[in-house]
C-alpha cells in the first residue's frame, strides 16, 4: 500500500508494523520513473515491476466513496459499502476476468487487488472510475521492544495502575455484556486465562468467533504461532483465577488472524476489517452483522501519516464499534506516530511505565495538525498470557492499546446508554485522563504529543460516563481539522486560533483573496449552538465578512449553518463577536472568509464553540401506539413530564411511533417517566423509517434503568421521518410506560 509521507519530512522508504514493539513492513515510494508513464494513475513501482513483460500484484483504487451519514449500524454500513463497490468495480473486475488474472475485491475500502501484466494495468488505468494503481507491499514483523517470561502474580500492576480493579469492586462490573475483538497474530483460544471468556466457549465453537484469512494453523481452531495476539488479548480479558492480567475479564472475545507469523499483508488486514462488521461461520458464509464486536484492538500500524485503512475505521465507527489502535514505537522523536493510529478517526494509545514515565519508544505526534496519541496507558513490562498456557512480560505501545480497548468495555458495560456511541466515549476517555504536561515536542499544555490527554484512568472514566460529561453552554475543545493548504504567515498559524492563548493569532497572507479554516472537536462529534471569534487585542475596529459552516463527517459534507454576513469587531468590547445558530450536531465547525485581500491583514486570535442540548424534533408531533387507553400516546410528546402514555397490561411487545413530518437528522433519544415514580427497568429497541411501514434498527433491544434522570439513548446520526420504540419488558409494571420522548435533531 502507498503511504502518504508525513508533511514536512522527506518521503520515507520504510514503514513499520507495531507488534510487541517494533515490527515492520516495507513500503517503497521510490524516485520518479524516467520512462514516460502511460498514465499518471500508475505508481512507478507497478510500472517497473511489469516493465519486462512479467506480472505483478497491484491495488486498484476508485473515486467513488460510500455515503455513511445515515448509517446506524453494521447492516447499514455494509449495504452502503457493498452498493458503491459493486457499481464502481464491475468493469475492472470484468477486465480482470477476461485476462484470466487473479483478483480479490474489497467492499470495505472500494479497492481491488489484481495480479496481471502491463497490458492489463494500462487497460485498468484507462477506466475513468479508477483513481490510482498502487503496489502491493509485504508487511514484515521485526523484533520486539522487550519480551521475557513472567512470574505468577495476582492483579497485575498495570491493571491496578489504571484503577480497573476499582471499577470491579466499586461498580460490580468487569465488562459483562460487551464483546471485544483483536486483529493480530491470532490467539491461543484455550489458554487458561482466555478460554473462559471466548465467545465460542470451552467446547470451541469457532463459527462467528474466529477468522483466519492467511492460514498457518494446524486445524480450523484459533492459533498463535507468534505470541503477540495472545498477549494483547490477555491484557484485555485474561484471568485464570490466580493470574488477573486482564482489564475487563467479564467480556467475551473474538479474533481475526491477519498476521500469520513474520509477515502480514494489506489484503489480510482489509479482510479482517470486513469480517469484523459481519462475522461469518467457519466456511466464510452466512454473515451475521448482529454478532459484530463492540470494540476492536489493533496493535499494529505503519510509520508516518497515511489515510490507508481510514475507510475501515470509518465503517467501524459508523457501526458503533470503537477503533482502538497503538500509536507506534518510533519515539522519542516528534511527529513519529503511526497510521492508522495517527488518523483523526482512530483512537490511539501511547505507553508509560510503572513509575508514570512516558516510554522512550512511545511515538509522539500525528504528523498532522492534531495531537496524537489520544492518551497513554501502561506499556512497559506488561505481564500477560502467552502461547503454551504461560505468561510473559513485554513492552511496546502494542501492550498499551488493549488497556484502552478494555476500558471502553468497562464503560459500556456499566453505562449501556453509551454503548455504540464512539464519539461521546472518546470524550469520556479524554476528559477523565490524568493530565501529564510535557514539553518534549513543544506542546507544554495538558494535551500534548507525548501523553495526549494524559494517563488512562478507567475508574474516573466510568465515573464521568455516569455523570453525563458535557453540560449545555460548556466550551468545547477544538483542534485544527482537515485543512488543505491552510494559509499562514511565519509564527502565525491556524492552530493558534485554538491554543487558548489570546496573545497568539492566525494571520492570512495579504495576497490571499479567500480563506477557510476547519476546526474539529477533539472529543468527537458534539452539539453546539454558539461560536465566538476574537481578534488580537491590538487590532483596530474593523468589519469582517464570513460564514459559519459545519460537518458531520468533516471532509466533503460541510454545509452552511450561518450564511455569509458582516461582523463588527471593536477593541472596546474585547474585539470579540458571538455568532448564535440553531443547534448543530457534528464533528467540525469552519469559518469561511470570502472577501480579500485584507488590509490590514486578516488576524484571528481565538475561535471557540459552545455545547448545546439540541432541538427536540418530537414535541407536539403526531404519534401512534400499538395500544391506546386512557393514558393516550400524545401525553409523551406534550412537554409535560407529569402526563404519560401506558400500554395495555401483559401484552408485550408494544410499539410507540412518532411522525416527524419529514426526514430529520436525529442523533439521540431521551426517555422519561413521571417525577417521583419508583425506579424500574424497561427493555426497548429503537428503529426508524421514511414510509411509515418499513423500519430498520437504530439501536438494538436493550434494558434501560429509569429513575430521576432521563434515559439517554445515543446513536450515530440517522435521517428518518418515523421513529419507533418497541417495548418488550418492564420490571415494575406489565406494560410499556413513557412520560416524555425527546428526539434530538440537528
Amino acid at each position: 500500500m502507498m503511504i502518504t509521507p508525513v508533511r514536512g519530512r522527506r518521503p520515507r522508504k520504510t514503514a513499520y508494523l507495531l507488534l510487541l514493539g517494533l515490527l515492520g513492513w516495507t513500503v517503497t515510494t521510490g524516485p520518479a520513473d524516467a520512462e514516460p508513464a502511460p498514465s499518471p494513475k500508475i505508481a512507478a513501482e507497478v510500472r517497473a515491476e511489469a516493465a519486462d513483460g512479467g506480472e505483478t500484484s497491484f491495488w486498484v483504487r476508485f473515486a467513488r466513496k460510500a455515503d455513511l451519514s445515515a448509517a446506524t449500524g453494521p447492516v447499514d454500513v455494509i449495504d452502503a459499502r457493498k452498493a458503491v463497490a459493486t457499481s464502481s468495480q464491475k468493469d475492472v473486475l470484468a477486465l480482470a476476468e477476461a485476462a484470466g488474472a487473479d483478483h480479490t475485491a474489497f467492499w470495505i475500502s472500494n479497492t481491488v487487488l489484481v495480479t496481471g501484466d502491463r497490458a492489463l494495468i494500462d487497460r485498468i488505468a484507462a477506466r475513468p472510475e479508477v483513481t490510482a494503481i498502487e503496489p502491493d507491499e509485504p508487511i514484515e514483523l521485526h523484533t520486539a521492544v522487550a519480551r521475557r517470561a513472567g512470574a505468577m502474580a495476582g492483579v497485575e500492576w498495570n491493571v491496578e495502575k489504571i484503577r480497573a480493579d476499582d471499577v470491579w469492586s466499586g461498580y460490580g462490573t468487569k465488562g459483562e455484556g460487551i464483546v471485544v475483538a483483536g486483529i493480530d497474530t491470532g490467539v491461543q483460544w484455550n489458554h487458561p486465562a482466555l478460554v473462559g471468556s471466548y465467545r465460542g466457549g470451552a467446547a470451541g465453537n469457532h463459527d462467528y468467533n474466529w477468522y483466519n484469512p492467511e492460514g498457518g494453523c494446524p486445524s480450523a481452531a484459533p492459533c498463535d504461532v507468534n505470541g503477540h495476539g495472545t498477549h494483547t488479548m490477555g491484557t484485555m480479558v485474561g484471568d485464570d483465577g490466580v493470574n488477573q492480567v486482564g482489564v475487563a475479564p467479564g467480556v467475551k472475545w473474538i479474533a481475526a488472524k491477519a498476521c500469520p507469523s513474520t509477515t502480514c499483508t494489506a489484503a489480510s488486514l482489509l479482510l479482517a476489517g470486513q469480517w469484523m462488521l459481519a462475522p461469518t461461520d467457519a466456511s466464510g458464509d452466512n454473515p451475521r452483522p448482529d454478532l459484530a464486536p463492540d470494540v476492536i484492538n489493533n496493535s499494529w500500524g505503519g510509520m508516518g501519516y497515511s489515510e490507508w485503512y481510514s475507510d475501515v475505521v470509518h465503517s467501524w465507527t459508523q457501526a458503533g464499534i470503537f477503533p482502538a489502535f497503538s500509536i507506534g514505537n518510533d519515539g522519542p522523536g516528534c511527529e513519529t506516530g503511526s497510521s492508522p493510529g495517527a488518523q483523526l478517526g482512530a483512537y490511539a494509545t501511547g505507553a508509560f511505565d510503572a513509575n508514570d514515565v512516558i516510554a522512550p519508544f512511545s511515538s509522539r505526534g500525528s504528523g498532522m495538525s492534531w495531537f496524537k496519541p489520544d492518551l497513554a496507558a501502561p506499556g512497559v513490562d506488561v505481564r500477560s498470557s502467552v502461547p503454551g498456557g504461560g505468561y510473559g512480560v513485554a513492552s511496546g505501545t502494542s501492550m498499551a492499546s488493549p488497556h484502552t480497548a478494555a476500558t471502553v468495555a468497562l464503560i459500556w458495560s456499566e453505562v449501556p446508554r453509551l454503548r455504540g456511541m464512539v464519539d461521546l466515549t472518546r470524550t469520556v476517555l479524554n476528559d477523565s485522563a490524568v493530565p501529564m504536561p510535557d514539553t518534549s515536542c513543544a506542546s507544554a499544555g495538558d494535551v500534548n504529543a507525548a501523553w495526549g490527554n494524559g494517563k488512562l484512568d478507567a475508574y474516573a472514566a466510568v465515573q464521568l460516563a455516569l455523570a453525563n460529561p458535557v453540560a449545555p453552554g460548556t466550551e468545547l475543545p477544538l483542534a485544527v481539522g482537515y485543512n488543505v493548504g491552510l494559509p499562514g504567515t511565519p509564527d502565525h498559524w491556524g492552530y493558534m486560533t485554538v491554543d487558548g492563548d489570546p496573545a497568539t493569532y492566525w494571520e492570512v497572507p495579504s495576497d490571499r483573496v479567500f480563506a477557510n479554516i476547519n476546526l474539529a472537536f477533539t472529543g468527537g462529534r458534539r452539539t453546539f449552538d454558539k461560536v465566538t471569534v476574537t481578534l488580537p487585542a491590538g487590532e483596530p475596529a474593523r468589519t469582517l465578512r464570513f460564514a459559519v459552516r459545519a460537518a458531520y463527517e468533516g471532509f466533503s459534507d460541510y454545509s452552511t449553518v450561518v450564511p455569509e454576513a458582516d461582523h463588527s469587531f471593536n477593541p472596546a468590547t474585547g474585539n470579540k463577536v458571538t455568532v448564535t445558530l440553531p443547534p448543530v450536531h457534528g464533528c467540525c465547525v469552519a469559518l469561511q472568509f470570502p472577501a480579500g485581500p485584507w488590509s490590514p491583514t486578516l488576524k484571528i486570535a481565538e475561535i471557540e464553540a459552545f455545547s448545546a442540548t439540541g432541538k427536540n424534533a418530537a414535541q407536539g408531533r403526531p404519534v401512534t401506539a400499538s395500544h391506546v387507553q386512557g393514558y393516550v400516546p400524545g401525553n409523551a410528546v406534550d412537554g409535560n413530564t407529569a402526563t404519560y402514555w401506558e400500554s395495555g397490561n401483559n401484552a408485550f411487545p408494544q410499539t410507540y411511533t412518532v411522525d416527524l413530518g419529514a426526514p430529520v437528522k436525529i442523533h439521540q433519544a431521551e426517555l422519561t417517566l413521571p417525577p417521583g415514580w419508583p425506579a424500574r427497568t424497561q427493555t426497548i429497541a429503537v428503529s426508524g423509517g421514511n414510509d411509515g411501514s418499513t423500519f430498520v434498527p437504530i439501536v438494538a433491544s436493550r434494558a434501560y434503568t429509569f429513575g430521576a434522570s432521563p434515559v439517554t439513548v445515543g446513536f450515530n446520526m440517522t435521517n428518518v421521518r418515523y421513529v419507533r420504540l418497541t417495548f418488550t419488558g418492564n420490571t415494575a409494571w406489565p406494560a410499556a410506560q413513557l412520560s416524555e420522548l425527546r428526539l434530538l435533531a440537528s
